[in-house]
């Protein structure tokens, strides 16, 4: 984050004697209007109000503003400011540096900055001195934010000037609460309160001004009469005042104060090294003490009164002024406060130390993300390259590349790259690994590639830190452009080289990316046992690994494995670690694997019958495709993005999908073969919910193809399984059964288990492999973590109420008597609600003269627990805070098949399934009992047949 003053985060305190504003105060409080634009001159206690309202006011954040020249610069300030009055405060600007160059670019930070902000429930902003802001896309900004806020924001701002013409709307139409000068000034009373006597000569004098009030007070208690206060206009009057001080104090204090006067924070360690002296912090107290015009602040600095400060810098030289900054600069850069002194630094103009700065610091500002500081040093060197050393070139090249802005960094580097030589390797490689970033991003994998391939030869592999920059940028193309194999034999070259060079350093950094190699070949087993061992690796390490992310890719490994919400939190752990250090090559990744992993939770829940949407998938993908193509122009990039949007077309968009299907097949060719195996799998998926089978089965034979002769194996393991359903739908047993085997063998090799809680689509497999014997150890652990029971039971209820041995439905279970079969059929519809013992009494014993109906409802559920022991399942009754149901994990019913056949037939109505609704309708439901809770129900079935015999008539 950029260095900012904590002065200018911070309410101001309260000076002595201080009046409360309580009418100004209650004005901008009670006021329905949620924004309040104070404006006066100099010294009219903008400030002041603002602070006493802020001390009103929870949830309040001080931003006291001071001329920003930078967009991301002040909303980094802003960010700052909201992170230190809310630590989960999660927003970061220097995300939005790639849509810099777009046309709604002001639109699209205001609308992000404002989502940050929507849930902060009753936020005030405080924007002091707004006047000091000149920048007119920051003008833009805060007139956005302001014309589009939330509700539960309130937003209070302060300037010299009336509001800009950027405001001139809101203001027109009554939405900003107004306090000018006039309403500003102090009133008679409230004059005589700072006094403490009534003078009408000092009121006329003042005309209310609040600071001339507060300083005639001074002067007053340090012994001047009324008499000798003299007559100014406001112009003037001010000098007098701070003039007047000033001459009363020693002259080693007045010396103090024109050294310091040019430093907006005052910092007694940095004055007394400028100063020579020791007692900074004493002098600062003693002004403090005296009430002369100085503030302060939190964590131990202080600062002067603008006009107090404007008023000294009259008397301090601009040389003086210039020197003192200077030594500042110096100061800070020994002290390694890099950003301070970059900040005096681009103030004096003093272009060589910022250069100094920017070269000690730029690898670790990239490192940790902090790239809005480094776009504003460059462009205070000036926005044009030509005068800029070759290790500028290269840092501003790097900076450019770590930011996604491949254009400006290809520029950078082309002009220093020929400027190089060998002898300087460090500067070299660092060049070249940025320009082999830029060509995969610009031209191609290949051409990234080849200069790699050039490079690597070169390396002094007794460096194998240095190596390894040059190495991992190799491993990762290799593994995005679908090489797997090469990349794997790489890395494993790597580590054996580290192994026999005994640096156990370097080898856990080539293991920590086996994790992403492996998820590419579809072993999430193997891709989560080296990244929980890349954990050990100490955290001082990390920047200099994270350029490359894996933790991505093992949250989607996690996914599989059935552990969803490690996958959750990594990802969006991950996403935010991404977004707070600008990792924008693979932020866009970021958002697609996020996109990915709650579509596959979305989509099992509702298969399982829940009602969730696809809203969450729907935010990352729209993200994932803003950012995908920005400053990428490989026909690589190119071909994906439009690839992966008509996949996300094909799954959410509504009518016409042909010409989106087309365009896939088109498509499928121009990407690398993990990317095929992944459109295929979204095909066979898309063809299989519209029982177009022959074109799902075709889709995933060929993602099977690809994927083995590839290595990339976790789309192609689940077409197994999409194939294996596809031939038990057919009853093709014979087919089924070798494909299941398969199957479950590279589920378990590779740890896919994630897709067997999709229980309506993958039981039918678990119970085939179960009845046959097929892979007996794997098809128990995949029901075991599924929850799949064996079905013991198959029960009738369209007709006559039969429970019959699930595997044997000849024979009917012989139940007691007739009140239990009707108990049973009752828990049975009431579903996994349940019902009392109240609504059981209302529905089956309503005429029955006993006394205890209670009794008779208790023996016959323990009547339905016996009779269905003798079956297999010896506690089917669930009691559930008093509601009694079935439990239904090992029971079939006629009626599950026939709602999922009508739910299909409502879909995609065809012979297959309306017959399949003919053959499990045998009568009414529940016709053997009166049943008048049931009515519903029958008539609701008997339409559904009636509607399936027509279409088999008509067909």
């Amino acid at each position: 984050m950029i260095h900012v003053s904590r002065v200018r985060l911070t309410i101001p305190k309260a000076g002595a004697g201080e009046i409360v504003r309580t009418e100004l105060i209650a004005a901008i409080l009670g006021s329905q209007k949620k924004i309040a634009y104070i404006h006066g001159g100099a010294g009219y206690g903008k400030t002041t109000l603002l602070a006493q309202a802020a001390s009103a006011m929870g949830n309040t954040v001080w931003i006291t503003l001071d001329g920003e020249s930078d967009v991301f610069t002040f909303l980094n300030i802003l960010s700052e400011a909201l992170g230190q009055a809310f630590p989960d405060y999660d927003f970061a600007a220097s995300e939005y540096l790639p849509f810099e160059e777009k046309n709604n670019f002001i639109t699209i930070l205001a609308n992000a900055f404002l989502c940050s902000i929507e849930c902060r429930k009753d936020l005030v902003i405080i924007l002091d001195d707004l006047h000091t802001i000149e920048n007119q896309q920051i003008r833009k900004l805060i007139a956005c934010i302001l014309r589009y806020k939330p509700e539960n924001i309130r937003i209070c701002l302060s300037s010299r000037e009336t509001p800009w013409q950027e405001l001139v709307p809101l203001r027109v139409r009554g939405d900003i609460l107004e306090l000018a000068q006039k309403d500003l000034a102090f009133t008679r009373n409230e004059t005589i309160q700072i006094l403490g006597f009534d003078d009408e000569y000092i009121y006329h004098l003042t005309e209310g001004w609040p600071l001339a009030v507060g300083s005639f007070k001074v002067l007053l208690e340090n012994g001047v009469s009324i008499a000798d206060l003299p007559s100014y206009g406001n112009e003037a009057l001010y000098s007098y005042l701070f003039h007047e001080c000033i001459s009363r104090l020693p002259s080693e204090m007045v010396d103090f104060l024109k050294v310091s006067a040019c430093f907006e924070e005052l910092d007694p360690q940095m004055l007394n090294t400028l100063s020579g002296k020791k007692n900074a912090k004493l002098l600062l107290e003693s002004l403090v003490a005296r009430n002369i015009f100085t503030i302060k602040t939190g964590s131990g600095y202080y600062r002067y009164h603008t006009l107090f400060r404007d008023y000294l810098l009259e008397y301090t030289g601009n040389a003086q002024a210039l020197s003192l900054q200077r030594q500042a600069v110096d100061y800070y850069f020994d002290k390694k406060q890099y950003a301070k002194g970059a900040e005096y630094a681009i103030r004096c103009e003093n272009k060589e130390m910022l250069e100094q700065i920017i070269l000690t610091s730029y690898k670790d500002y990239i490192n940790r993300g902090s790239f809005s500081e480094l776009r504003v040093w460059f462009h205070a060197l000036g926005d044009t390259d030509v005068t800029l050393s070759r290790e500028l070139l290269v840092a501003k090249g790097a900076f450019l590349s770590s930011i996604g802005n491949f254009t400006g960094a290809k520029a950078c580097l082309d002009r220093a790259i020929p400027l190089l030589n060998e002898v300087d390797q460090e500067l070299y490689i660092e060049a070249m690994v940025h320009k082999a970033r830029v060509l995969r991003n610009f031209i191609s994998f290949e051409e990234s590639n080849k200069l790699l391939d050039e490079l690597i030869p070169k390396l002094d592999h007794a460096a194998l830190e240095r190596s390894y920059t040059v190495v991992i940028e190799k491993i990762y193309n290799l593994c995005w452009n679908s090489q797997i194999k090469e990349a794997y034999a790489l890395a494993c070259y790597m580590i054996e080289t580290c192994a026999k060079a005994g640096n156990v350093k370097v080898k856990a950094w080539y293991e920590r990316y086996l994790s992403v190699i492996h998820y590419v070949a579809g072993r999430m087993k193997d891709s989560v046992y080296y990244y929980e061992r890349s954990l050990e690796i100490p955290e001082n390490e990390h920047p200099y690994l994270d350029m490359h992310s894996i933790d991505i890719y093992v949250a989607k490994a996690y996914q599989m494995l059935g552990e969803r919400d490690k996958a959750i939190s990594l990802i969006t752990a991950e996403i935010q670690k991404l977004r707070s250090t600008g990792r924008y090559e693979e932020l866009w990744l970021g958002y697609l694997f996020a996109a990915e992993i709650h579509y596959q939770n979305t989509s099992i829940d509702r298969m399982n019958g829940s009602s969730q949407t696809f809203e969450t998938t729907i935010k990352y993908f729209t993200l994932a495709d803003e950012y995908a193509p920005l400053y990428r122009k490989s026909q690589f990039h190119i071909n994906w993005t439009k690839l992966q949007r008509n996949i996300y077309g094909l799954m959410f968009t509504t009518g016409e999908k042909e010409k989106i299907i087309n365009e896939i097949y088109e498509d499928i060719p121009r990407v690398g073969d993990h990317f095929k195996t992944i459109a295929l799998g979204r095909l066979y998926n898309y063809f299989g919910t519209i029982a177009d089978f022959s074109s799902a089965a075709a889709c995933a034979k060929r993602s099977i193809e690809i994927g083995e002769q590839a290595n990339t194996m976790m789309v192609a393991t689940m077409a197994y399984g999409f194939l294996a359903r596809v031939a038990l739908i057919n009853k093709d047993h014979e087919e089924a059964a070798p494909l299941i085997r398969r199957f479950l063998q590279l589920c378990d090799e590779n740890g896919i288990y994630e897709y067997f809680r999709m229980r309506k689509a993958y039981d039918p497999i678990l119970e085939f492999a179960f009845n046959r014997g097929i892979e007996p150890d794997i098809t128990k652990q995949m029901m075991e973590f599924a929850g799949y029971k064996i079905k013991k039971i198959y029960i009738t209820t369209l007709g006559d109420f039969s429970v019959f041995p699930y595997q044997d439905r000849q024979e009917p279970l012989k139940m007691r008597a007739k009140k239990e079969r009707e108990l049973f059929a009752f828990l049975l519809d009431a579903g996994s609600e349940g019902v009392t013992k109240k609504q059981i009494y209302e529905a089956l014993w309503y005429e029955s003269n006993s006394d205890d109906v209670k009794k008779l409802i208790g023996v016959n559920l323990a009547h339905i627990k016996k009779d269905l022991a003798r079956l297999g399942v010896p506690n089917p009754i669930i009691n559930h805070e008093k509601h009694y149901s079935i439990c239904r994990d090992e029971i079939v019913t006629d009626v599950d098949l026939f709602e999922a056949a009508a739910q299909e037939f409502k879909q995609h109505a065809h012979h297959e399934t309306a017959q399949k609704i003919l053959s499990l309708y045998k009568g009414e439901y529940l016709s053997d009992f009166e049943a008048f809770w049931a009515v519903g129900k029958r008539i609701k079935y008997a339409e559904v047949f009636h509607k399936a015999l027509e279409f088999i008539k008509n067909s």
